[in-house]
């Protein structure tokens, strides 16, 4: 029996020393409760006769668990109850005459027991205690055996016991027990034998209910009674201060199990997920934000302003001059304001006739040509913010797409002349007339002549480009598709994102994806058996098809 004492000893004491996180306290189920029990079963015993017997018994049981919030609680019960013990087969040693008892048995007792939480619906327990017996061993006729007719010890015995069993709650008010108990009597005489050393023992199993009073109650399981718990609709499980709120270190108002942005400064005003908020969603939030109104997409530096690379005053994505030197005076476009003294270019129109200027049915300068042209380099050099139109131009003879391509070539071989010289692409605009803008008569061969030109005209103050040159080693005219609207022209590829049947709505599209800060142009077909002039829109140029493909995924999903 000692060594039962002590193993109950120490599974309570071992199990009250874990440590328990304060933020993650539960109570136990029953913590705080008063509990009446009716339980009823079976005796086992082991006495003097050859046969143990089994027999009934059942008790009422009253008990008070103290309040707990760790893995287990402890408790204090009383109880009464009573049954029978029984032996059969003949007693041992000095009474071979008797061949059965039967002991009436009532006891009384109390002690104290430990509840485990392994769940709130199972807990199991272990119970230590002492009771008062009384016995009146009888033979099967019920007359009282002769020891015990003749007063020969005392029918009341001290016993010693202890008990492990399992309580299922059906309910916060019910549960259904079930246990085992040995109960270590005092002397020898519950069989009125006495045989041996050692002392009678019984057992005792049962199952039964239980009804609970009382008790603290925590509705959301975070360990602060309800009747201390500011928050009583904790999510479980969620850490919670002495208050049964959700912890919040930051104090922002976002308890931490939703806080994406766990170290917010204080007094700073944040979102539903806990992060401080960011007006224009540039990645910057407002209280760092210098520049809170920034148009969305749009660069910005740590203080939350529109990059200015040129630190002109004017943010890179309205500055059509993005390179001013140092001390400039700009304008709103960030390009330098003219002083008094400056005027336009006195040469604001200039064309290059086509039969003196190119060979003939090609786009090739003729080394006059080049002559000409760097009168007008000087006056774009002289005037770097204005931008400039190419138009290329033919006659009426030959095929249609054919003079559509070749002035085309033709404006972009001007073009790549003033880019090769430091002229930015971004100023000029490109563009292929072919035969649709005649200034003299195409059935004479003088009328002719003056058709094929290439004009180059000075465009309005702060026009912005919404087209961008093709470079002439990329050949459209003998481009093919190689899949997926991938075209190649044997040297470099490009990728079709629209075709359109007006110029307008092509360069439309094609100004978006540039102001976007994609490379994007127009080219125009002419397809005969799809009713004349397409504009399809493209974005290039690649020297691989893998990278072609690549950067297609971007725009097509």
């Amino acid at each position: 029996m000692k060594f039962i004492f002590s193993l109950v000893f120490c599974i309570v004491v071992s199990i009250q020393s874990f440590p328990q996180n304060s933020s993650a306290n539960k109570y136990h189920p029953l913590s705080g409760t008063f509990g009446v029990s009716v339980e009823g079963g079976a005796t086992y015993t082991f006495s003097d006769f050859k046969k143990d017997g089994i027999n009934i018994y059942g008790r009422v049981l009253f008990e008070y668990i103290f309040p707990a919030s760790k893995v287990g609680a402890i408790g204090l019960r009383g109880y009464s109850g009573g049954g029978y013990l029984t032996g059969s087969g003949g007693a041992t040693g000095s009474r071979p005459e008797l061949e059965k008892f039967k002991t009436q048995f009532f006891i009384f007792g109390g002690g104290a027991e430990y509840l485990f939480t392994f769940s709130k619906f199972f807990v199991p327990y272990v119970y230590g205690g002492a009771a008062l017996l009384y016995f009146d061993p009888k033979d099967d006729n019920g007359n009282r055996l002769t020891r015990n007719a003749s007063k020969m010890y005392s029918r009341t015995e001290l016993v010693i016991n202890g008990e492990f069993g399992m309580r299922f709650l059906a309910s916060e008010k019910i549960s259904v027990n079930l246990g085992v108990n040995v109960n270590y009597v005092q002397s020898d005489n519950l069989d009125d034998v006495i045989a041996g050393t050692n002392n009678d023992i019984f057992f005792a199993g049962f199952g039964g209910i239980t009804y609970y009073f009382g008790g603290a109650k925590d509705s959301d399981g975070d360990g602060v009674n309800d009747s201390e718990d500011a928050c009583p609709e904790t999510p479980f499980g969620i850490a919670v201060d002495q208050f049964g709120c959700a912890i919040d270190k930051d104090n922002d108002g976002v308890p931490d199990y939703l806080d994406r942005c766990h170290n917010t400064p204080a007094n700073i005003k944040v979102d539903e997920y806990g992060c401080p908020i960011d007006t224009d969603l540039d990645g910057v939030p407002d209280y760092l934000d210098l520049c809170t109104a920034t148009p969305p997409n749009i660069p910005v530096d740590n203080d939350g302003c529109p990059l200015d690379t040129d630190e002109d005053g004017i943010p890179d994505y309205m500055d059509n001059c993005a390179d001013t030197p140092a001390g400039t005076e700009v304008d709103k476009w960030g390009c330098p304001v003219k002083k008094d003294a400056e005027v336009l270019p006195e040469v604001t129109r200039f064309t290059l006739t086509g039969g003196v200027n190119f060979e003939i049915a090609k786009s090739d300068l003729l080394p006059q040509a080049k002559t000409e042209l760097n009168k007008i380099y000087n006056v774009m050099i002289e005037h770097p913010e204005t931008h400039w139109l190419i138009e290329g131009h033919t006659d009426n003879t030959g095929s249609y797409a054919l003079n559509r391509q070749l002035s085309y070539e033709r404006a972009s071989s001007v073009a790549i002349y003033f880019i090769d010289r430091g002229i930015k692409s971004d100023r000029l605009v490109v563009v292929g007339v072919g035969p649709d803008d005649p200034v003299a008569d195409n059935s004479t061969e003088s009328g002719r002549a003056m058709n094929r030109r290439v004009i180059i005209e000075l465009t309005d103050k702060g026009t912005k480009i919404t087209r961008r040159f093709v470079p002439s080693n990329y050949n459209s005219f003998i481009e093919r598709n190689v899949g997926q609207m991938i075209f190649n022209d044997g040297n470099l590829f490009c990728f079709q994102i629209a075709a359109f049947r007006t110029r307008e709505k092509a360069e439309n599209e094609a100004a978006q994806l540039l102001n976007a800060g994609e490379n994007a142009f127009v080219i125009e077909s002419y397809i005969p058996e799809l009713n004349g002039a397409w504009y399809r829109v493209r974005i290039g140029f690649f020297k691989t098809i893998n990278e072609a493909r690549e950067y297609r995924k971007r725009f097509v999903r």
